[in-house]
């Protein structure tokens, strides 16, 4: 903040009061703007003097030139009078009669640092004076492209879902999104981003969402300098208080349970609610994975079945609307699918799963091709777990002959 020292004469007319005020508050805003000023009362051996000290900018990033001037009412005064910039190993050049130039280091940390006077007197003696003048130095908020420095580990995850990479249930936890942090250009600033991880179940229900804002930014080379740094920024920022120092170089990617054959998406993104600007949906990094399960999968089907032709018409069989089956699959360890044609064991024609009668329903074995699994391997979305398609049933009902049945069947997989 910068100190001025001003004289306001109060007006009689109490009408032209606020227009003044005013008037003198825009001036002072305008002037703020420009420069940054202070006055400071030096004591000397002979006489006290005034000096006034001014920084060209308000606001200054790293990289950018400070400008430094001294204006002083005695100017046939011999003490020397030599400004003091108090930014680590930044020193002030003289490129004129009191006039004063540095270059903010580019790895400064963000804040406001005090300018003070060296003065030294006829008498050899050396003072220090402090100052209101301030060089507030701003980071900068470049959004770097997140491909330049983010990786997710394993970097053999795809591009999208359907070529997910399967992975072992131990590979999919050590998942890790990585900062390269060198790559991060320096005028970028500090890089706030967003890790989301979703757990996707084979059907395409989200199971699970995590997410995580995590902050990292180029390293200066020093470890105390980067201490310096991640600290200021952790307790700038709330939503970061909880990041450790290791996550500015590696995060580990949340996950719970990982159901069999699961896809698990991980995104990287800027977080957009910190670094303010026009929202790039294409700046983002993201992998697919699948969780590898078994290759023979079971499952209960219950459906309602069609009998299109049987090998024994002659002994007729009033078939009831009911089937169960115990089904057993073959999954593809690729895509995740089930084979469209699966075995099967169970009762078949009855009136329901556990109501059977003589001339109706019995016990079967299921040759099944799942039509709608034939879709979804076609990267069709179905919704819900059904089934549809043609079998073909070996059948033996009760106290009836066994025969070779070929019927649609539409079902539901519990």
């Amino acid at each position: 903040m910068s100190y001025q020292r001003r004289t306001i004469v109060l007006f009689a007319d109490t009408t032209l009061l606020l227009p003044a005020l005013m008037l003198l508050c825009m001036v002072c805003a305008l002037s703020g703007q420009a420069e940054q000023t202070s006055t400071v009362l030096i004591r000397l051996p002979q006489a006290d003097e005034s000096v006034i000290i001014s920084a060209d900018k308000p606001v200054y990033f790293p990289g950018d030139t400070v400008r430094l001037s001294i204006n002083r009412d005695d100017s046939a005064a011999k003490a020397t009078v030599t400004p003091i910039l108090t930014i680590q190993k930044t020193a002030l050049k003289s490129v004129g009669d009191n006039a004063y130039i540095a270059v903010i280091p580019q790895n400064v940390i963000p804040g406001s640092y005090q300018v003070y006077l060296d003065v030294l007197d006829v008498q050899g003696r050396r003072l220090i004076y402090e100052t209101d003048c301030v060089v507030s130095v701003e980071e900068y908020q470049g959004i770097e492209q997140i491909g330049r420095y983010t990786r997710i580990i394993p970097e053999a995850g795809s591009n999208d879902a359907v070529t997910a990479v399967t992975l072992d249930r131990e590979q999919i936890r050590n998942l890790q999104v990585v900062f390269q942090r060198d790559s991060i250009r320096e005028t970028m600033g500090p890089q706030f981003v967003t890790i989301k991880t979703t757990v996707q179940l084979r059907s395409g229900t989200t199971a699970q969402t995590f997410e995580r804002r995590v902050l990292t930014f180029r390293s200066h080379g020093d470890p105390n300098k980067d201490r310096e740094m991640f600290v200021q920024y952790r307790k700038a920022y709330g939503p970061y208080a909880a990041i450790s120092s290791e996550e500015l170089e590696r995060v580990e990617v949340e996950v719970d349970s990982l159901p069999n054959w699961a896809i698990i998406k991980v995104s990287v993104a800027p977080d957009y609610t910190i670094k303010i600007g026009a929202v790039d949906r294409s700046n983002c990094v993201t992998r697919y994975y699948r969780v590898r399960g078994p290759r023979i999968e079971a499952g209960l089907t219950v459906g309602v079945p069609k009998v299109l032709y049987d090998t024994r018409a002659d002994d007729s069989i009033d078939y009831g609307n009911t089937s169960a089956m115990l089904r057993f699959y073959y999954v593809d360890g690729k895509s995740g699918h089930r084979f469209p044609i699966s075995l099967g064991f169970g009762t078949f024609g009855v009136n329901s799963p556990i109501d059977m009668s003589a001339g109706k329903g019995g016990f079967a074995t299921s040759v099944f091709l799942d039509i709608i699994e034939l879709m979804r391997r076609l990267d069709m979305d179905i919704g819900i777990k059904v089934n549809a398609g043609l079998e073909m049933t070996p059948f033996s009902p009760i106290k009836r002959q066994s025969r070779l049945l070929f019927d649609a069947h539409v079902g539901l997989a519990l």
